[in-house]
């Protein structure tokens, strides 16, 4: 038995299992890898902690491939697979906090490696992933451009033209937003919204039908729950002047009555671009309207619409113009 030992080690050979198979000495042997163990940390709701890199070898003039597995899902690997002969091998190792409360994580990560004879070789590196509390939270705020708004205009004449805010939210996080003003002659199109990154914009209007010549004001108040600098306010102001005798036109309109039943009135849009209206002028069920007060050297347009009982708008008529000299 001992000349039958000193045989084997002169060969390279060792005797392996019960059953007596030979293989090279090598073959037995785990294939190196460092580290043998991973730590990741994370505060609750922040990004990914960097990657990690373990790295292995498998010292064979034959290319080997293998293969590399992670469970559970917040443990992410790459590449996957590869194949392995005298180099040095790297794989890298990235966890997810997304979704996963305070706590302490378990996971593996297998690496296969194919040795000779289609022999599997396994390393097993335990990963451990602190997801801890106090991360940093996003606070969100109000900018708002521009940051007061004039309007002017004629007594008894044309709405002067709305004008455009833009609300952003520059330090991150979902500001949840509402709009409030007093002003029977001030209007918005929207009155809330939600923003993260991208900025919202909101049309401003006024309408001077029924005012007298003089300067009006009042603000807008911009106000969003948990903001750093709730509530912010947009001063409004209104100016109109009186009519100037020679300087300004009229133009008549008409139409053909609506036969619906259920006929309640008609909206006169007036705008001084094409497809582009002032607030409405909301009239009853008369067929002809005098727009008066029009700057002279500008041309208007006009279109009608007809409202229901329940308060339907039909689309608007076609357009028609008037130049004024």
């Amino acid at each position: 038995m001992m000349q039958a030992q000193a045989q084997v080690k002169r060969t390279g050979w060792v005797v392996a299992g019960i059953l007596g198979l030979l293989l090279p000495a090598g073959e037995i042997l785990a294939f190196p890898y460092a580290p043998n163990t991973l730590t990741f940390t994370a505060a609750e709701g922040t990004s990914s902690p960097p990657a990690q890199i373990v790295t292995f070898s498998k010292k064979s003039f034959v290319p080997t491939n293998w293969t590399a597995t992670a469970a559970p899902s917040w443990l992410m690997i790459s590449p996957a697979s590869g194949t392995i002969s005298t180099e040095q091998d790297t794989i890298s190792v990235q966890v997810n906090p997304g979704g996963l409360s305070p706590g302490t994580y378990k996971g593996v990560f297998n690496i296969e490696v194919t040795g000779k004879n289609d022999r599997i070789q396994t390393a097993t590196i335990p990963v451990t992933f602190v997801v801890s509390t106090g991360g940093t939270t996003t606070t969100p705020s109000i900018l708002l451009n521009p940051t007061g708004l004039s309007f002017s205009g004629t007594a008894g004449g044309a709405n002067p033209l709305a004008k455009t805010m833009n609300l952003a939210n520059p330090t991150g996080g979902t500001l949840t937003w509402s709009m409030t003003e007093p002003a029977a002659w001030l209007a918005l199109n929207i009155t809330s919204g939600t923003t993260t990154t991208e900025t919202d914009q909101v049309s401003a209007s006024v309408s001077v039908q029924g005012l007298a010549a003089g300067t009006y004001s009042t603000v807008i108040t911009v106000a969003a729950s948990g903001a750093a600098n709730s509530p912010k306010q947009i001063p409004v102001s209104l100016t109109l002047s009186q009519p100037t005798t020679g300087t300004t036109g009229s133009a008549s309109l008409s139409w053909t009555a609506n036969t619906e039943p259920d006929l309640d009135g008609y909206k006169v849009y007036i705008g001084a671009q094409s497809g582009l209206y002032n607030p409405p002028i909301t009239l009853g069920t008369t067929t002809t309207y005098t727009a008066t007060n029009l700057a002279s050297g500008k041309t208007y347009y006009f279109c009608v619409s007809a409202l229901d009982s329940a308060g339907n708008e039909s689309p608007c008529s076609s357009e028609v113009s008037k130049p004024l000299p």
